[in-house]
């Protein structure tokens, strides 16, 4: 292992797909468009072998090199996955000291009560390292909701998330890093909405023990593979929204607003320049380079 005066650090961020299946269909994410059976190559959809991923870990904590933060997701829900919570487990075990924290992104569908118990129970083995839930909401109405994400199960997630939100508030704890993130990628169907959204979950965890630990709304530009037109459009859509509704990042003892201004894709933007053999379209999903 490498001493800490040899560690190399700033090396950014490390994401790891549990899985590449996915319960919504969400019109941003064309890779989930079609139940298409492979999305890596000629590789089918399938679930990270956890003795693989206990390997993966175990050559981190082998190497000299530390990172920004560990994602649990790609192109798929990582929650999906029956050992996620595990997986965390394993990693926060062996590789704590490697990383600033821990990111889950998820939609919130399977964050049952039952899941989040596990979460809780995994987080309280070492209450100091930070887990930053991540959840992917895009709406703050059933009828947007279901335009946005492809199917409906707004009711499901806000009642997943308000029993997340109620747990960590229980947890007797000095200094809690349970954090949540909650997330608004700007698109021509719920551009209306943002205003709402922001104000929703400003509202929320100021209630209670709900905005305990740490707590941000990010409202985000659409990443558009292809560039070009599309990309402009989308941009468009953002800016005007921003100004037309005085969006503007706010930090509060509960909870924080981040604008998402800069696009590190630009020079992708041209659509004639050169692809990957897998197009990911629209994926505001699959573009979380910014934590």
């Amino acid at each position: 292992m490498g001493s800490m005066t040899t560690r190399r650090r700033n090396c950014g961020v490390l994401q790891i797909e549990p899985t590449d299946f996915c319960n919504l269909t969400c019109p941003m994410c064309h890779p989930q468009q079609g139940f298409r059976p492979n999305l890596h190559g000629d590789l089918l959809k399938g679930y990270m072998d956890v003795g693989l991923f206990r390997r993966i870990i175990d050559g981190i904590e082998r190497s000299d090199v530390c990172f920004d933060h560990l994602i649990f997701q790609w192109l798929g829900d990582p929650s999906l996955h029956p050992e996620l919570f595990e997986m965390l487990r394993y990693a926060r075990q062996k590789v704590s000291d490697r990383f600033d924290y821990f990111r889950i992104d998820t939609n919130a569908i399977l964050l049952t009560p039952d899941r989040t118990e596990q979460l809780i129970d995994a987080y309280l083995e070492d209450p100091l390292v930070p887990v930053l839930i991540v959840f992917s909401l895009d709406a703050i109405t059933r009828e947007t909701y279901r335009k946005a994400k492809g199917r409906d199960y707004f009711d499901v997630v806000m009642a997943n998330i308000a029993h997340f939100l109620k747990r960590r508030g229980e947890l007797e704890l000095e200094t809690i890093t349970l954090n949540a993130e909650f997330q608004f990628v700007m698109q021509s169907m719920n551009a209306h909405e943002a205003r709402d959204f922001v104000d929703y979950w400003d509202r929320t965890c100021a209630q209670g023990r709900n905005g305990v630990g740490y707590n941000d709304i990010m409202v985000k530009r659409l990443s558009v593979g292809t560039g070009g037109e599309k990309q402009h459009a989308a941009d468009t859509i953002y800016s005007d929204t921003i100004e037309r509704f005085g969006l503007a990042p706010f930090k509060k003892e509960h909870i924080e607003l981040k604008i998402w201004m800069e696009r590190a894709w630009e020079e992708h933007d041209d659509p004639d320049s050169a692809r990957t053999d897998l197009d990911l379209g629209e994926t505001g999903l699959a573009a979380p380079t910014v934590a």
